[in-house]
């Protein structure tokens, strides 16, 4: 899993709500998933899924670890952004490895949210918006 943030400045992660930076070893290190959503501010199909899954996030939050990989652009917007509607982790927008996530994942669209298996770092679910967010199923992958 580390692999994907390989190049994470300091290794750390931003928590909303929080000006602490957090270790990604301590944000992700018992988890299940790891959830990579890209999302912008900018973006209403955005605005209007991440209340949805911010909801669903709060009840399984000891299994899965979002982390919030931001399309915006500028930091404000980022900034304004997170604070407000995101209850999860992110990669702070002056960090290389925001840009360098959206081209390995291929983003050519947002919302989206990229399932990766915790332990192994394989991706279990290509983009799960619109699609049921089931913990049990994506076991079985």
């Amino acid at each position: 899993m580390k692999s994907w943030f390989s190049s994470l400045d300091n290794g750390t992660l931003l928590r909303s709500g929080s000006s602490q930076p957090v270790p990604l070893a301590d944000a992700i290190g018992s988890k299940e998933f790891v959830l990579l959503y890209v999302s912008a501010s900018w973006c209403p199909p955005c605005r209007k899924y991440t209340p949805m899954l911010a909801n669903w996030y709060k009840t399984v939050k000891n299994y899965v670890e979002i982390i919030f990989v931001s399309a915006d652009h500028d930091e404000e917007g980022f900034k304004n952004y997170f604070a407000s509607s995101h209850p999860w982790m992110a990669i702070d927008y002056d960090d290389d490895t925001r840009e360098s996530l959206m081209a390995t994942i291929k983003v050519s669209g947002v919302p989206r949210l990229v399932v990766i298996n915790a332990v192994t770092g394989k991706i279990v679910e290509d983009n799960a918006v619109g699609k049921p967010l089931n913990l049990n199923q994506w076991r079985g992958k």
